[in-house]
């Protein structure tokens, strides 16, 4: 039975048929051959972050890697989460894409809000692609982050799928502790920029059914009350599907 190349979790925007071969593309063929170190006949996992997840052999990694699919699987989300974040001080959104993309948020919407504005997103938007492809391959989950482009606040609570769970970053709400996080369904939560909603804004949130979930004792920067919301959410979720585990269908022994 072939070893497995470790670490192998890779990124393939579009997994072809069981039985095909896949020619991947320079970024993974550079992972698998100087990071993982991996060797002709080993086998790798690769997810198109859309629920799919492919056994693969390696064939050749001499320039760009080519791999025969093995197998694929294909899964929906039980459960789903939307971030919608008004912008950090001194520009800390590269980290707070790459650790939301790790714990499973299913889509982060920049929002400008009346104290601040996501100024140099569209700028950046390559690099959080890529800082959200890498968290893939680390977490090793199926789906992929999407990182959506700024809109105000109206906007954003429009572009929420009907039946969201939803909750707000405010200090004087429940504590989070005391608080089930939802384990299937979808769930959002909002996040104030760095000098919080305005009243306005918060009015918004309260009338599209936003709770009050207080995240911690103390006063938290815009950044770290997203991951505290984000963990909250993941720490709920079911062992299983959401992981980039062997799949269900043929050739999972080798894993």
């Amino acid at each position: 039975m072939p070893a497995d190349a470790a670490p192998s979790f890779l990124y393939v925007a579009e997994l072809p048929a069981a039985g095909a071969t896949l020619r991947l593309a320079p970024e993974e063929s550079r992972y698998l051959a100087r990071v993982c170190r991996a060797r002709a006949g080993e086998r790798a996992r690769a997810t198109d972050g859309h629920g799919g997840l492919a056994l693969l052999r390696l064939l050749d990694l001499r320039g760009v890697v080519t791999a025969e699919v093995e197998s694929v699987d294909h899964q929906t989300p039980g459960r789903t989460a939307h971030v919608l974040c008004g912008a950090p001080a001194a520009e800390r959104g590269d980290w707070l894409i790459e650790k939301l993309a790790e714990l499973g948020v299913t889509r982060f919407q920049p929002v400008d809000c009346t104290r601040a504005a996501w100024r140099h997103a569209a700028g950046r938007a390559a690099r959080w692609r890529r800082l959200a492809v890498a968290a893939l391959r680390q977490s090793q989950r199926r789906w992929l982050m999407e990182v959506a482009g700024p809109l105000g606040l109206e906007a954003a609570l429009a572009a929420l799928p009907a039946g969201a769970a939803c909750w707000q970053g405010d200090p004087g709400g429940r504590a989070a502790g005391e608080v089930t996080a939802p384990r299937t369904g979808v769930a959002a939560g909002a996040i104030g920029p760095a000098g919080g909603f305005e009243g306005r804004e918060r009015a918004l949130l309260e009338k599209d059914g936003f709770e009050p979930l207080r995240l911690s004792a103390g006063r938290l920067r815009t950044e770290t009350a997203a991951l505290c919301w984000a963990c909250w959410w993941s720490a709920a979720s079911p062992a299983g599907p959401d992981q980039g585990g062997p799949p269900r269908s043929g050739g999972g022994a080798g894993l």
